[in-house]
């Protein structure tokens, strides 16, 4: 019996450092900086095309989001976003709110929403893809 609690407390051990180890990788600065986006160049056209079309093999935003101002189910609306973004995380600009939305979705969740999106955009995105798709965003009111 003894050698079982032994074991069990390997485990958890072993667990909490791997937990650790995971979410500590998971907070790698992003490849492309807030500073390295040009919005002075952005095209919130191109951007809400990107919002309404996978792109390499992501989801389209507007699979999981709504701009009605109903929830899809999946994800928050985001109807009102101009309005809301640059006061949800005190200290941080709307550009910078929404940068980390989208590249590290888990950093900001809404509350009654779960961390279901995808996580992956930073692979899929190109640097002025994600200021054209930032810039359509802030026109979202």
């Amino acid at each position: 019996m003894k050698s079982l609690l032994c074991g069990s407390r390997r485990f958890l051990v072993f667990a909490l450092f791997s937990a650790l180890l995971l979410s500590a990788c998971s907070a790698d600065a992003p490849r492309v900086a807030l500073a390295d986006l040009d919005f002075s160049l952005a095209d919130p056209g191109s951007g809400e095309k990107l919002f309404n079309q996978s792109n390499n093999e992501s989801p389209a935003c507007s699979a999981c989001h709504s701009l009605t101002g109903e929830s899809s189910g999946i994800g928050n609306s985001l109807g009102d976003l101009a309005a809301v973004a640059g006061a949800r995380v005190k200290g941080q600009s709307a550009e910078e709110y929404l940068y980390w939305s989208i590249l590290r979705p888990g950093q900001h969740l809404v509350t009654g929403y779960a961390n279901l999106m995808y996580s992956r955009y930073e692979d899929s995105l190109e640097r002025a893809d994600l200021a054209d798709l930032i810039a359509y965003l802030l026109t979202l009111d």
